[in-house]
């Protein structure tokens, strides 16, 4: 059966095709640099426009100093980057580059907001400095933008637009999709079979699990919203008070893209202006011309069977707690036969001195080993950029997500049966990891379930690509859309779900039913004393 959704959208995708292209865009992407697989995602997506021939200006607050060299961006060359004045850096608390505190934090609803506070805080500040930056601001309003794109995890770059006088936007999620935002937009929210992005489960939930998947967003959009609102303070004091609302702001987005692939990813009811474009960050084509140096390629050679261990760039292995460490290091141990490349931080490596079969390296050129049919399989974290390449590229995994979405995104790929999602604390079970990695390398049906997603992918109707590019030039020509904004939105709970008719019936039966009894009674009453 053909989802609703799914028509909408191949329908849509077909009026798309028919339309000629348009003229050379002014296409203006707010993207602060606070984290590599938003920053890659909004990256991708510049890039994807200046390939199709616009004019794309990549605009980069910078939120956190070591990502000031790590844009993504490569086509793009109107890059525009917002230094961190003195008053900024003042403010800043000191940081190592990395946030260890998650590799041992619980995901649920009751760490949400610890999880959230320190990124409020860097935000703020990252939105107050991008303010004093008046040349900035008064360059970009000489260049006449037609189309504006941000992720409203900060919403300080939706001001900017309305300032600038943008009134074609496009918001994007480099995640599924963002739960916080779906009510501003008139999406409907289903806590009862949809994972929210921190949930830990998958669609098949208990009464508890629903409960806790409720109360995940629930703390989000609470934490969150102290945040947009004070964005919201900052940019009102700079551009004036009849600046619109964030919840407005978002509402009166042209389209909504969400790096979700609706063939992986679990289904879910959105609206028409919600596109999904997941795997833009994944380039096959580039993959697949990659060449792997001298030193990858003997290491690939060194045996039959190989394993890719890395966890992403934020959470450095080097940092996990000892007793998981010596989960893998033992796992590694007692399989000889099997070569282990582990993306590993630091130089002290003294704790496996006495294997030979772990390569060691600080830096790996992960895309060109996934796409290399020597590499047998992953241990990941399940971040979503890994997962989409975990995904294209055909390779089946062990998963440890550590935080964030990366939880749902092992769950969503082990629905197809080529990953084994394991608990980060189960890394100290040696049995369980040694299990899971075996199974991984040895039992047929995960790689014959990977290959097939990746074939599948491979020969999606459209490509993320394309969609891209044709919906920001629709939007060019003919947004915004106002037409397209849910009343739905404006609809209180009781509204929505019926419980004011209801509610009315309920009462009005009530009613009836104390009359009726009142007038039994006095007829009842009358006719006793008639009799007497």
């Amino acid at each position: 059966m053909i989802s609703t959704r799914t028509v909408s959208f191949l329908s849509v995708s077909t009026v798309l095709c028919c339309l000629s292209s348009v003229s050379s865009l002014n296409i203006l992407v707010h993207s602060p640099a606070y984290a590599a697989s938003h920053t890659n995602f909004m990256a991708r997506l510049a890039d994807t426009l200046s390939e199709a021939g616009h004019d794309v200006t990549f605009l980069v607050p910078i939120a956190i100093d070591e990502r000031r060299d790590k844009l993504g961006v490569k086509t793009t060359k109107d890059v525009i980057i917002v230094e961190q004045d003195e008053e900024m850096k003042s403010k800043l608390k000191p940081s190592n580059g990395s946030i260890e505190f998650l590799w041992i934090i619980d995901m649920d609803s009751s760490s949400i907001d610890t999880m959230l506070s320190w990124y409020n805080e860097i935000m703020i500040l990252t939105c107050e400095n991008f303010m004093r930056n008046k040349k900035v601001i008064a360059d970009l309003k000489t260049r006449h933008f037609d189309v504006a794109i941000a992720e409203p995890f900060t919403i300080c770059g939706l001001g900017l637009f309305e300032e600038l006088n943008i009134k074609k936007t496009i918001l994007v999620s480099s995640c599924a999709h963002y739960d916080f935002m779906l009510p501003h937009i008139g999406e409907p929210e289903d806590f009862s079979s949809v994972p929210t992005l921190s949930s830990k489960v998958g669609e098949e939930m208990s009464m508890t699990e629903k409960w806790e998947n409720y109360r995940l967003v629930a703390e989000t959009k609470a934490s969150l919203a102290k945040l947009f609102d004070a964005e919201t303070r900052i940019y009102r004091e700079e551009f004036g008070k009849e600046v619109p609302d964030w919840k407005e702001l978002m509402a009166s987005a042209s389209l909504y893209f969400t790096n979700s692939n609706p063939f992986i990813d679990y289904p879910r009811a959105s609206i028409q202006k919600t596109v999904p474009v997941g795997g833009i960050t994944v380039d096959l084509e580039k993959i697949k011309s990659e060449k792997l140096d001298e030193e990858w390629e003997e290491v690939l050679n060194r045996r039959e069977k190989t394993l890719l261990i890395s966890f992403g760039s934020n959470v450095p292995s080097a940092k996990m707690p000892a007793a998981w460490k010596a989960g893998i290091f033992n796992t590694v141990k007692s399989m000889p036969n099997v070569t282990f490349i582990w993306k590993y931080e630091s130089d002290d490596v003294s704790f496996a001195s006495e294997v030979n079969n772990i390569h060691f390296s600080k830096w790996v050129p992960q895309t060109a080993l996934l796409g290399d049919r020597r590499l047998s399989g992953f241990l990941t974290h399940g971040g979503l950029g890994s997962t989409n390449e975990l995904a294209h590229c055909g390779k089946p995994a062990v998963m440890v997500p550590i935080y964030g979405d990366q939880t749902r995104n092992a769950n969503m790929l082990a629905r197809h049966g080529s990953v084994i999602v394991l608990h980060k604390k189960e890394l100290a079970n040696e049995k369980l990891v040694k299990e899971a990695v075996h199974a991984i390398l040895y039992d047929k049906k995960f790689m014959e379930n990977a290959e097939r997603i990746a074939e599948m992918l491979a020969n999606q109707p459209t490509t993320p690509k394309q969609t891209v590019v044709k919906y920001t030039e629709f939007v060019a020509k003919y947004g915004p859309f106002p037409q397209m904004d849910p009343y739905a939105r404006k609809l209180n709970y009781f509204q929505k779900t019926f419980l004011d008719i209801y509610i009315t019936v309920f009462v009005g039966f009530l009613a009836f039913l104390i009359s009726f009894i009142v007038l039994i009674r006095f007829v009842l009453s009358f006719t006793k004393l008639k009799k007497e």
